[in-house]
């Protein structure tokens, strides 16, 4: 059997603190489109592009733009408590053909200025080390070693031998930007987790980390993709 790597793209059309977001309009198109022609550009995946939804208004962006999004997927995994591996692990277990997939690049169309360049480095780094997971990731605005929690009113240092020092003396630190994560399918499905003890990182700019949840996050998101216009 011919292994295959794939594209999934989880989008739901449910979103509690910016409605509509992953269909919403931004710059003329769907957000939901971005992530979808960057995953095309990168011109790995040939017809492996699905697109999972339970939004009718999603389906039809998707399958307008030429990518597989035939079947609406149950409307209770919209909804907390699940997520993406949930969405994820349902979708492998309901559809056979996914036996031929050994890797698998998740795209959230929350991220649309993720570029066609960044998936195709990321899989070949993920495929060049032959690890089970991959993350995107971004470099945190402020260091977290100085991160600080409020106690009974009071500021407590989380790292308090670290908050002194000067940011050049602490190690960078990183969070994950939602944009983009592989997997090896057989992995995921024994596991059914995103992270192992050989995730790797894919590092990406502040500028093309962008994560839409709020409305906020979408106004920062249309000013960043008109400059890069």
């Amino acid at each position: 059997m011919k292994k295959k790597i794939a594209c999934f793209i989880p989008a739901k059309g449910s979103s509690t603190r910016l409605p509509g977001k992953n269909n919403k309009n931004l710059l003329g198109k769907p957000m939901v489109q971005y992530v979808i022609e960057a995953a095309k550009e990168a011109q790995l995946f040939g017809a492996e592009i699905y697109l999972s939804t339970e939004s009718q208004e999603i389906q039809k962006t998707a399958l307008s733009l030429g990518i597989n999004a035939n079947e609406l997927r149950p409307a209770a995994l919209s909804k907390d408590p699940y997520g993406i591996k949930d969405v994820l692990f349902d979708f492998l277990n309901r559809n056979s053909f996914t036996e031929e997939w050994y890797t698998i690049v998740i795209l959230l169309p929350t991220s649309p200025l993720l570029t066609s360049e960044d998936i195709q480095k990321a899989v070949k780094e993920f495929e060049s080390l032959e690890n089970s997971t991959l993350l995107s990731v971004t470099e945190t605005d402020h260091n977290a070693y100085r991160s600080l929690e409020i106690k009974n009113d009071c500021i407590a240092p989380i790292f308090p031998q670290k908050i002194k020092k000067r940011t050049q003396e602490l190690s960078p630190t990183y969070r994950i930007n939602g944009a983009m994560i592989i997997i090896d399918r057989v992995h995921f499905l024994e596991h059914k987790d995103f992270f192992s003890p050989d995730t790797l990182a894919y590092v990406m700019p502040k500028e093309r980390s962008i994560d839409v949840d709020t409305a906020f996050d979408f106004a920062l998101a249309e000013i960043l993709l008109k400059n890069k216009k």
